[in-house]
């Protein structure tokens, strides 16, 4: 049978046979024995009083019936306990009994697991999600193991969200503990965003951890064109529109089909036409404009030809750029050249 350790020492004062002391990652007590340790009395009295040196390895035996707090109890006195084999006999031996096992490997690095959850699962655009990470240490107890201590960053696409510090569990309890942090679900710059947690141990008795999951936002304009989605507020920004008097930046709003707003009181939609490669080669925007009345002015991006194209154009984030544009020879009830269109979250 093997174990592992969170935490080890070699006893200021060994004895004869008491080489080493553990701490188990499950919060239980365990101690290594040597055969034939030569002990040599180097002070008048103390921890630190005797040196043990050579020897044979013999056993090392785990003491179950230690776990919990009564563990970290017992290995704190045996950090300061004058001489350590007076420590087994007046706190293990006859007293718990024992397995045997083989002695750990190394000390610290008890393992952990990070795992993230939602509420709601589900959001809708702008709805406030708690997220919740829960780092568990799978070394240890369900119920007396050590709960891992340190601090979890969660973060959304990539940007820090928060950094929280884990709760202590005392008197221990669980072998996890659990930060939360608010996030208001977003559409921008796609309905699906990626949830990262990384766990920094506070020492080494617990390894790193880290772990991610996507979380889909609802609400949000979905089309071929960009089917991860856009956000069901998009804005669009027109510039040099000369005598038509268009200049400026106005909302577009999701209607489940396409966006839609209005310039002057005219109408302006923005619409994907087609699933293309790229997304540019999909998606139109259509401006009407004044004076007088509302008459078509411009078409901008469609694959056939219109009075512009888009110059550049991204789904994540949102970014639609048009050439300079010429308004709709003939058609359109004022005349310009060079217009610029941008679309944006």
């Amino acid at each position: 049978m093997s174990i592992k350790a969170r935490r080890c020492f070699v006893p200021l004062s060994p004895s004869r046979w008491v080489a080493k002391v553990y701490l188990t990652c499950d919060n239980q007590i365990a101690v290594e024995y040597r055969h034939g340790q030569h002990v040599q009395k180097i002070l008048p009295q103390g921890p630190g009083a005797y040196a043990g040196t050579g020897g044979a390895p013999s056993v090392c035996c785990l003491y179950p019936g230690t776990q919990g707090e009564l563990a970290e109890t017992l290995y704190d006195l045996a950090q300061t306990w004058s001489y350590a084999g007076e420590w087994v006999h007046a706190f293990l031996y006859k007293k718990f009994g024992y397995l045997l096992v083989s002695p750990p490997a190394e000390c610290g690095n008890c393992t952990t697991i990070c795992a993230l959850s939602f509420a709601p699962a589900n959001p809708t655009d702008g709805q406030a999600v708690t997220i919740t990470a829960t780092i568990t240490n799978i070394d240890g107890s369900p119920t007396k193991g050590e709960a891992p201590e340190g601090t979890v960053t969660i973060s959304v696409d990539g940007t820090i969200l928060c950094t929280q510090t884990l709760p202590e569990d005392e008197p221990d309890s669980t072998n996890s503990q659990s930060v939360r942090c608010t996030w208001t679900a977003s559409c921008t710059p796609s309905s699906t965003h990626t949830i990262a947690a990384v766990f920094t141990p506070a020492a080494p008795d617990f390894a790193s951890s880290n772990c991610s999951a996507e979380v889909t936002v609802s609400g949000c304009g979905g089309t071929p064109c960009c089917p991860n989605g856009l956000p069901a507020t998009l804005h669009l920004t027109i510039a040099g529109s000369g005598s038509c008097g268009l200049d400026g930046t106005y909302p577009l709003t999701w209607n489940g089909s396409y966006w839609t707003g209005a310039v002057s009181g005219c109408p302006v939609v923005f619409q994907c036409n087609a699933a293309g490669t790229p997304p540019s080669c999909g998606f139109s925007l259509v401006v009407y404009a004044p004076p007088g009345y509302c008459t078509l002015c411009y078409e901008i991006g469609t694959c056939g030809g219109s009075s512009g194209t888009w110059e550049s154009a991204s789904c994540s984030p949102p970014l639609w750029t048009s050439n300079p544009t010429n308004s709709l020879s003939g058609v359109c009830a004022c005349s310009s050249t060079g217009t610029i269109f941008t679309i944006t979250p």
